[in-house]
C-alpha cells in the first residue's frame, strides 16, 4: 500500500527521463536553502593528486606552491584578476596532437567554472617556449599558467597557483600565476571528454580549490569517479571565492539546464528488431551487471564493490535476419541529475542469418557508482542517423556518508565607522571542534610567537559555541573579510594514509561584505560554501523575518482544502489536510504564479480527533519536473530517490499534535513549471500514514 502513495504523489515513473527533456526548473528556499545530493565523482583512471609543492610559510612573507589551495596549506589565497591560461603542447600524446582543437577543450573546461561563479579565464594561446617558472618567487613570476604534458607524478593531472607577498589590505595570499600539468600518458586519458573533466577538476585547484569530502563534488576523490561538471559543492564553494557567474542560478542543487543530456528521438521499429534482445545465442535482452554476467537491476549497500559495474548488450542478430548488422554506436551513461557520466565508443556487428550477442561495456568500479544514488540511464545511439537504439535504467539505491562540514549562523553589527562585532554561532552536524580561523585585514602582529608576523587568528570552539570578534579595517569603504570552519573530524586524506599531500579542500568557508559604516543589513552581505548555514547579515537576529513568514504561513496554511485524503494501509481516517500559496507575503492566496515570482507555500493539518494530543510526524513532499523532494527537520528538501516510505522522512516533529497544526512549506523564487504538493502525517507510537492523494498544485508559467 505504501507504493501506492508513490504512485498517488508522482505519476513519475520516468522522472529522471523528464530530466533530460525539460528545462532546469530551480526552488529557492528561504527557509533553508534547498538540498539534495546526487552524488559522485572522478573515475578510477582519473587519479586526481593536487599538489605538486608543499605549501609554507617562508621567511620572504609569500606562498611558494603549485596548489595551495584552501585547507591545503595554513593560508587562505585566491586570484584578484583574470587567469591567463597559456598551452605548452610538447609532449602532447597522438590523441590531442592538434593544439587548436586541445585550446577548444581548455576553454570549454574554463567555460564551465566562468559560467557558476564569477572567475574569468584567458585562454591565450599556445606557445611551446613558455617559461616553466616552478619555484620563483613572486617578482619573478611572468603571470602565465603554463598548461602542459608531463607525468603528473602519475595523477591524470595537477594542478595549482602561486601566489604573491601576503596583501594585509585584503588578508589573504593573492594568486598571481600557477601551472596544470596533464599526464601525457596515451592511456590514462582516452577521450575528449574524459579530458574537459580532468581539465575542469585540475582548474578547480587552480582557482584554490582542494580535494572535497562530498561525493557530490567534482573536486572529490576517493573513489574516482568521473563527473564531467561542477555540482552544487563545487559551485558554492567557487561563489563564495569569486561571486556570482554569468548564469543566473536560484538553486545550485538543480541540474545545470546547459549540461543536460538531450537522447536522440528513437530508431525506427525496423531498425530494433534484432538489437539487445534474446536470440538463439543468447537466452537475455540487455541489461546490468556488476563484476559478472548475472543481471543486478539495483545496486544496493551489499552490492560487492569489486569488479566494475557493466552495460551487457544481449542479443544481436537472430537467424532469420536477412540483412547483416554493422553499426558503430555509442554507449552514453546519464547519472541521476541528468548529465553524461561516461562516453563509449562500440560495434554493432552480425553476419546474415546469425544469432551474436554477449560482451559487455564496463562504466566504473561499484564503489564509486555506489557514491551517485539515484536512476541511471543507458543509452546506446547511433550517432550516424542521429537515432535512439536503446534506452535502458537502473537504480543505485545506496546512501552516502563523509564528515559534514560545520556551518554557522552570522550577525553583523556595526563598532564604528571602519569596525564590526562578527557573532558566530558555530555547529557540527558530527559534533566535533572547530577551528575558526579568520582571515582579518590589517596588521595582526605576532600572537603565536613563532618570529612572523600572522596571516590570520584561529579560534577554536566546541559545536554550539558561539565567537565574538570586533575587527577594524583599515578603511571607511566596502571589504570583504573570509572565515574559514574546520572540525577535526575525520577528512579524505589523499593517496597515502595521514597525508593531506592529495589536496585537502577547506570545508566551510564564509565571506562576509562589509559596506562600512554598518548601519543596517543592507550594508552586509554573507555567502558561505554551506549552503545550508542559518545566516543573518545587519543588525539583529533576523526574528524579524521569522516572525514576517509565521505571519505568512497562519494567513494562508487553511486557504484551500486538499482532496483524497487516505492512508497507507486504506483504513478509514477523517484526518484534513490544507495548503495555500501567496505572492511576496501579500492578501491573496492563489495557485498561479509567473517564472521568478517570490512565493511562499504552507499548509496545515487537522488529525483524527483521537490523535490529539498524541506525538506525531508531519511529512512534506515536494515534486517539479527534475525530481520529487522531501522537506527534512532542518528545513533542507532532500532528494527522494527510492520513492520507497522508508526513506522517507519528517519535516516536523510535534511533541504533542494541536487540533490544527500550521507550518510552512516552501519560500522564495521559483520558475517556470508545475510544482506538485503532497502532505502527510503519523504518530510517533506507529500507525498508517496519513495524506492527500492528490496533490496541491501550483502552476509557473
Amino acid at each position: 500500500m505504501a507504493y501506492q502513495w508513490v504512485r498517488n504523489l508522482a505519476g513519475i515513473q520516468n522522472h529522471y527521463q523528464e530530466i533530460q527533456e525539460s528545462q532546469m526548473y530551480k526552488l529557492n528556499s528561504a527557509v533553508k536553502a534547498l538540498l539534495f545530493s546526487v552524488a559522485g565523482l572522478y573515475s578510477v583512471l582519473l587519479v586526481f593528486i593536487a599538489p605538486a609543492h608543499a605549501v609554507m610559510e617562508g621567511h620572504d612573507d609569500f606562498v611558494r606552491a603549485v596548489d595551495p589551495a584552501l585547507g591545503i596549506s595554513v593560508q587562505l589565497g585566491r586570484w584578484n584578476g583574470a587567469i591567463n591560461l597559456v598551452y605548452d603542447p610538447d609532449g602532447a600524446p597522438d590523441l590531442f596532437s592538434d593544439a587548436d582543437e586541445f585550446l577548444v577543450l581548455l576553454a570549454e573546461a574554463a567555460a564551465e567554472w566562468e559560467l557558476v561563479s564569477g572567475i574569468e579565464f584567458n585562454v591565450v594561446g599556445t606557445d611551446p617556449d613558455v617559461p616553466d617558472d616552478d619555484g620563483a618567487g613572486p617578482d619573478n613570476l611572468d603571470g602565465l599558467v603554463r598548461v602542459f604534458w608531463g607525468s603528473a607524478g602519475g595523477a591524470a593531472g595537477r594542478a595549482g597557483p602561486d601566489a604573491d607577498f601576503y596583501d594585509s589590505d585584503v588578508g589573504y595570499f593573492p594568486y598571481i600565476d600557477g601551472a596544470v600539468e596533464l599526464n601525457q600518458n596515451p592511456d590514462i586519458v582516452k577521450s575528449s571528454a574524459e579530458l574537459v573533466g580532468v581539465l575542469v577538476h585540475e582548474l578547480g585547484h587552480l582557482m584554490g580549490l582542494g580535494h572535497s569530502d562530498n561525493p557530490a563534488s567534482i573536486m572529490y576523490a576517493n573513489p574516482y569517479n568521473q563527473l564531467l561538471h561542477p555540482r552544487a559543492d563545487d559551485i558554492q564553494a567557487a561563489r563564495t571565492l569569486y561571486g556570482n557567474g554569468s548564469l543566473v542560478i536560484e538553486d545550485i542543487n538543480q541540474p545545470i539546464a546547459q549540461w543536460l543530456y538531450a537522447p536522440y528521438a528513437d530508431a525506427p521499429d525496423s531498425e530494433l528488431t534484432f538489437l539487445f534482445k534474446p536470440n538463439q545465442a543468447i537466452d537475455s535482452g540487455a541489461f546490468i551487471s556488476v563484476g559478472s554476467d548475472v543481471p543486478v537491476p539495483v545496486i544496493t549497500e551489499s552490492t560487492q564493490n569489486a569488479g566494475f559495474v557493466r552495460f551487457n548488450f544481449g542479443g544481436i542478430g537472430n537467424f532469420t535476419n536477412d540483412t547483416a548488422i554493422d553499426i558503430d554506436a555509442t554507449v552514453i551513461f546519464v547519472d541521476p541529475f541528468g548529465y553524461i557520466y561516461d562516453i563509449r565508443d562500440t560495434e554493432l556487428f552480425c553476419n546474415v542469418s546469425t544469432a551474436c550477442g554477449g560482451g559487455w561495456i564496463s562504466v566504473g568500479t561499484a564503489s564509486a557508482i555506489k557514491t551517485i544514488p539515484g536512476e541511471w540511464t543507458v543509452h546506446v545511439v547511433d550517432d550516424t542517423k542521429q537515432s535512439n537504439l536503446l534506452t535502458l535504467q537502473f537504480s543505485v539505491a545506496t546512501q552516502t556518508a563523509f564528515n559534514q562540514p560545520p556551518q554557522a549562523a552570522v550577525t553583523v553589527t556595526g563598532a564604528g565607522n571602519n569596525s564590526v562585532t562578527i557573532s558566530l554561532d558555530v555547529t557540527d552536524a558530527d559534533s566535533s571542534s572547530i577551528d575558526v580561523i579568520w582571515h582579518a585585514h590589517g596588521n595582526l602582529g605576532d600572537q603565536d610567537n613563532d618570529g612572523f608576523l600572522d596571516t590570520n587568528i584561529t579560534d577554536s570552539v566546541q559545536s554550539g559555541q558561539t565567537i565574538d570578534r570586533t575587527l577594524s579595517f583599515l578603511s571607511v569603504d566596502t571589504h570583504t573579510l573570509y572565515v574559514e570552519l574546520n572540525d577535526d573530524g575525520v577528512r579524505y586524506d589523499g593517496s597515502k594514509p595521514d597525508s593531506s599531500s592529495a589536496g585537502r579542500g577547506f570545508q566551510s568557508l564564509l565571506a562576509i561584505t562589509v559596506d562600512l559604516p554598518v548601519a543596517s543589513a543592507e550594508d552586509v552581505t554573507v555567502v558561505s560554501t554551506f549552503a545550508g548555514g542559518n545566516i543573518d547579515a545587519g543588525n539583529g537576529s533576523g526574528a524579524g523575518d521569522n516572525n514576517s513568514l509565521s505571519a505568512v504561513v497562519d494567513s494562508i496554511a487553511t486557504s484551500r482544502s486538499l482532496q483524497l485524503i487516505t492512508t497507507s494501509d486504506q483504513s478509514s481516517t477523517s484526518a484534513q489536510f490544507f495548503a495555500g500559496a501567496i505572492l511576496d507575503n501579500g492578501t491573496t492566496t492563489a495557485t498561479d504564479f509567473l517564472n521568478n515570482d517570490n512565493i511562499t507555500i504552507a499548509g496545515s493539518l487537522v488529525p483524527n480527533t483521537a490523535d490529539v494530543g498524541k506525538a506525531g510526524e508531519i511529512y512534506v513532499v515536494l515534486i517539479s519536473n527534475v525530481a520529487p523532494t522531501y522537506l527534512d527537520t532542518d528545513g533542507n528538501f532532500q532528494l527522494w530517490n527510492s520513492l520507497s516510505l522508508k526513506r522517507l522522512e519528517p519535516a516536523f516533529e510535534i511533541t504533542t499534535l494541536g487540533a490544527i497544526e500550521k507550518f510552512p512549506v516552501f519560500s522564495g523564487k521559483v520558475q517556470s513549471g508545475l510544482y506538485r504538493v503532497f502532505l502527510g502525517y503519523k504518530l510517533l507510537e506507529g500507525g498508517p500514514l496519513h495524506f492527500n492523494a492528490k496533490a496541491f498544485r501550483v502552476n509557473v508559467d
